[in-house]
């Protein structure tokens, strides 16, 4: 039998960030559970100490370990300064040169930041690069506002996303628009797959008696009709426009009823709605561990991508579209943004608009209110299914197998 391929995963994240083990970690699982599998893994991973693992995570860590898992901690360093990712990039580049030294000269990311690190390692220690969930990570900063695209952070970090691109083997993204971009208008040589992210179908199966459950302990009504938001306010998402977008729905339809879950304070989130004059009996703010998440999607009957629309938009693959579909939610988002909203008309599971201003949302809402009133079971299954074959993980999982495979191909 042939030796295993040992392969380094580098991400700059927290190894049990929700991203991480709801996405990437789905395919890495996998492979840890087949004795057979052509790899072995070490992981890197950026920890912070504000996060601690719990007891459960640091018993699933050593599970994956007795499994074969190798894992290096470091520590990241707070800040978007030059010293803090100055010191992120060299602790990366001592410990992949260690590994290095052990013969070890395959490397896989997540997500552009870790990649153009990696990039900087690869091509000086002579390594094969597998981009996973490459997206201009550059330009969605230039579309918020965090960046000026005259700025030296901007053209460092996109000068290095393009070379990375240009230097790699593989490369995973989810949208035509990205396989465009790198096949047509930078003309690179590695080989692209199409891999759009990837949700944890078996997570987000419909539960009848959890539904019940979770509306009686919410408090909900059973005529309530409940828009669901999973997600943060601001930054790379609608802040007051999510509230406002939501006061011009609830004017439509009183039995309208907003969940909130994120991360932000009941504090923050109530003055984001207070200045929209929303009472605070019309809407729910809660919080929760991704573990739990799921519970939540299903006493929700329709869901919300808050993505503000923008040219770099196309090429994001947002993670809540395929559990959204996958617990049978229809779902709002804006137009231009990735493939979903391509299939949320293409394929009837979603209402697209140009952006959250009240006539767009205003205009919307016919089409809102037809998901609304459809059969639930029915509505439910037509979206499980469009979610199993657009976000599914059997499916993506062959896609993956096979850019690992290129990258390791002898």
């Amino acid at each position: 039998m042939t030796k295993p391929t040992s392969v380094i995963i580098f991400l700059y994240n927290r190894f049990f960030d929700p991203l991480i083990q709801g996405n990437f970690w789905l395919y890495i699982d996998d492979y840890l559970k087949d004795p057979a599998r052509p790899v072995r893994f070490h992981l890197v991973t950026y920890e912070d100490p504000s996060f601690p693992l719990t007891e459960t995570q640091r018993e699933q860590a050593a599970a994956w370990q007795a499994q074969g898992l190798e894992w290096t901690r470091l520590q990241w360093h707070q800040g978007t300064g030059i010293g803090s990712k100055g010191a992120d990039i060299l602790s990366g580049f001592r410990t992949v040169v260690r590994l290095r030294m052990k013969g070890l000269r395959h490397i896989v990311t997540l997500g552009s930041v870790a990649g153009t690190f990696a990039y900087l390692y690869a091509r000086v220690l002579g390594m094969r690069l597998f981009l996973y969930q490459f997206e201009p990570h550059s330009e969605y900063a230039i579309d918020n506002g965090m960046w000026s695209a005259s700025s030296a952070v901007y053209k460092v970090s996109h000068f290095l996303e393009r070379r990375a691109a240009k230097f790699a083997v593989a490369i995973a993204s989810g949208t035509r628009f990205m396989q465009e971009r790198l096949e047509f208008d930078w003309k690179v040589k590695g080989h692209f797959f199409k891999i759009a992210t990837v949700a944890n179908d078996k997570k987000f199966i419909f539960d009848p008696e959890l539904r019940e459950k979770m509306r009686e302990q919410l408090g909900l009504q059973p005529d309530q009709r409940v828009l669901f938001y999973p997600g943060k306010f601001g930054s790379l998402y609608y802040k007051e426009e999510t509230a406002w977008m939501y006061r011009w729905l609830h004017e439509l339809d009183p039995r309208l009823h907003f969940l909130i879950v994120t991360p932000h304070s009941d504090e923050e989130v109530h003055a984001i709605f207070d200045a929209a004059s929303l009472p605070r009996d019309t809407y729910t703010v809660a919080h929760s561990d991704y573990p739990d998440i799921h519970r939540f999607f299903f006493a929700a009957d329709f869901a919300v991508i808050a993505v503000p629309p923008g040219p770099s938009k196309r090429f994001i693959s947002n993670i809540k579209v395929g559990e959204y579909l996958c617990a049978g939610l229809p779902y709002l988002i804006t137009k231009g943004v990735s493939e979903d909203y391509l299939v949320a008309n293409e394929r009837d599971v979603g209402v697209v608009v140009d952006d959250f201003r009240e006539a767009d949302i205003k205009k919307a809402w016919p089409e809102i209110n037809r998901f609304l009133e459809m059969d639930p079971i029915t509505r439910r299954a037509h979206c499980r299914a469009v979610g199993l074959d657009y976000r599914g993980f059997a499916g993506l999982n062959l896609r993956f197998k096979a850019a690992i495979e290129h990258l390791i191909e002898r």
